[in-house]
């Protein structure tokens, strides 16, 4: 483990199909709240989610592969919800919303949005406290 390590910031997505997935992420996320040329970000708690057009990725011709991000929210409910808005918007389930444990327990949910992307959406939970003889 490396202790220097505290969070993820600023995930940049790099998509072939630019304009729609601007359209995709405006139908879950709103407008975005910063707009640079061809620069498109929301903010997600502390950090951003920013697309870019493939072009100024890695590799023009395709749209990203294996990427995935996760977003955390603030109760059980609310991954549900966003949940839902992923599929209605056209995402397709992986998993649908449950109860887990994945380094913590957590309200846990995933899709994978028309672009590529897994977006993982999820909210501790708080432990049951241990029993007591």
């Amino acid at each position: 483990m490396n202790s220097e390590i505290v969070g993820l910031n600023y995930v940049s997505l790099y998509i072939k199909d630019f304009e729609k997935a601007i359209e995709y992420y405006k139908k879950i996320l709103g407008s975005p709240q910063y707009v640079e040329e061809k620069t498109f970000g929301w903010p997600m708690g502390s950090t951003w989610l920013t697309l870019f057009p493939s072009k100024y990725g890695t590799s023009e011709d395709s749209n990203p592969c294996n990427t995935e991000f996760a977003i955390q929210m603030s109760t059980p409910e609310a991954v549900d919800r966003m949940y839902e808005k992923f599929i209605e918007a056209g995402a397709t389930s992986y998993s649908v919303p449950t109860d887990t444990k994945m380094y913590e327990t957590m309200r846990f949910a995933c899709v994978d949005d028309p672009f590529g992307v897994r977006v993982d959406i999820y909210c501790p939970l708080m432990e049951d406290p241990p029993v007591k003889p």
